[in-house]
C-alpha cells in the first residue's frame, strides 16, 4: 500500500511539474506576442470565425481604419487581413494591424465577399464543397 502512495505522489508531484512547465510556455509566448505587437505599433485585431450551413462567416476589429486602407488576400484554406491603425495618442506612430488565419474549412477564393462596417470588417465565403450530389435515373 506504501508504494502505490508513493507512486501516486510522484505521478501528482510530475503532473504539477508539467503544469508549472506550459504556465511558463504559456506566459513567454504572450509576453512574445506583446514584443511584436509594440514593435508594429498596434494590438492583433480581435476576430471570430462562424460556420453557417454552406457559408463561412469572418468578422475581425480594425478601429480607426478606413475600408480603402484594408488589404485583404484570401485563398482556399488561409485568410491574411493587413491596414493601418492609429492611436488616439499622438504621440505613437502609426502602426498596422496585421493578421493571419488558418482557416477551419477550405472556402472557395472566388466567392468572398467583405464589407467594412463601424470599425468591424465582416468577410462572407462559401464553403468548398468537397463532392456533389447525382441525380440517379
Amino acid at each position: 500500500m506504501a508504494y502505490r502512495r508513493s507512486l501516486w505522489k510522484l505521478m501528482l508531484d510530475e503532473f504539477k511539474r508539467l503544469e508549472q512547465e506550459l504556465r511558463n510556455i504559456e506566459e513567454d509566448f504572450y509576453m512574445k506576442i506583446k514584443g511584436l505587437e509594440s514593435m508594429r505599433g498596434c494590438i492583433t485585431p480581435l476576430y471570430n470565425i462562424y460556420e453557417s450551413g454552406d457559408e463561412l462567416i469572418i468578422t475581425a476589429d480594425l478601429p480607426g481604419t478606413s475600408r480603402d486602407e484594408i488589404d485583404l488576400t484570401v485563398s482556399e484554406d488561409y485568410l491574411k487581413i493587413e491596414a493601418p491603425c492609429r492611436s488616439p495618442a499622438r504621440r505613437m506612430r502609426e502602426g498596422r494591424y496585421l493578421l493571419h488565419i488558418r482557416l477551419p474549412v477550405e472556402i472557395e477564393p472566388e466567392s468572398v465577399k467583405a464589407r467594412y462596417k463601424e470599425g468591424v470588417l465582416e468577410i462572407n465565403a462559401k464553403k468548398k464543397i468537397k463532392g456533389f450530389k447525382i441525380k440517379v435515373e
